[in-house]
């Protein structure tokens, strides 16, 4: 197959030394897992931008509705801390139970505390939801950072298989011969850990902001919980 034609020799004869020399130079095979590599790259910085900024506003303004929770003395103050705050996984909670709440009351004007179930029940479900929407793309940033040291690893493999190849046809092993298609085929590792390490390591960040985050919204839960319980045993409900 033309494909998988050896291009050891060609490196080796026009062996230029600078990386982008070497990937031309290189063999078809390598030149495929490197376009590999380089769409995983693209792929996995879209997904580290996109979750930066979402999770650092997402965890700004979660803390700020909390601190104002435990200081608002009514339903009307926390809607207006909200909406002024923007949209958040912690807003959206709000909104779910706000919503259930609203369909509660909906025939009277109480709420009755054997209720509270179905608030606090609406309030964990859409916790759950939003932990699950806030990790979406980490599952595919993880098997880029663990795939990608394996495939840039194959294109070496197979460079190096097409370097000793070419050494057996020209029955000559000495180092000219040799380090051209070895370096070709390096370059294919490099490429791997390229893209593997900075995925491995904002998969560990993003999963410790999301375990915070994941955090302020059960404290909202009960905080927001304990204000409604407190308002109802006063009257203020």
């Amino acid at each position: 197959m033309p494909f998988l034609t050896s291009t050891a020799y060609a490196a080796t004869s026009q062996f230029r030394g600078d990386i982008g020399a070497m990937i031309v130079d290189s063999d078809p095979v390598v030149k495929l897992v490197l376009l590999v590599l380089f769409l995983f790259s693209i792929f996995s910085w879209a997904i580290i931008i996109q979750k930066w900024f979402r999770l650092s506003r997402a965890r700004k303004r979660a803390q700020r509705i909390l601190d104002s929770l435990g200081n608002s003395g009514s339903m009307v103050d926390i809607l207006d801390t909200v909406d002024s705050t923007g949209d958040c996984p912690v807003a959206r909670l709000f909104h779910d139970a706000r919503e259930e709440l609203t369909k509660i009351t909906a025939k009277s004007q109480t709420v009755p505390l054997s209720m509270l179930d179905n608030v606090e029940n609406r309030i964990a479900s859409s916790n759950r939801q939003q932990t699950m929407d806030l990790s979406h793309g980490l599952g595919f940033l993880a098997s880029i950072s663990n795939a990608s040291p394996f495939i840039g690893l194959f294109g070496t493999v197979w460079g190096i298989m097409d370097s000793f190849r070419e050494i057996g046809l020209k029955g000559s092993a000495n180092l000219a011969t040799v380090a051209p298609g070895i370096s070709e085929a390096l370059i294919a590792t490099a490429a791997g850990l390229f893209v593997a390490i900075p995925a491995v390591l904002f998969y560990n960040y993003f999963t410790g902001v999301i375990a915070h985050a994941s955090s302020q919204m059960d404290t909202f839960q009960i905080d927001f919980m304990n204000w409604i319980r407190r308002g109802l045993i006063h009257g203020e409900q």
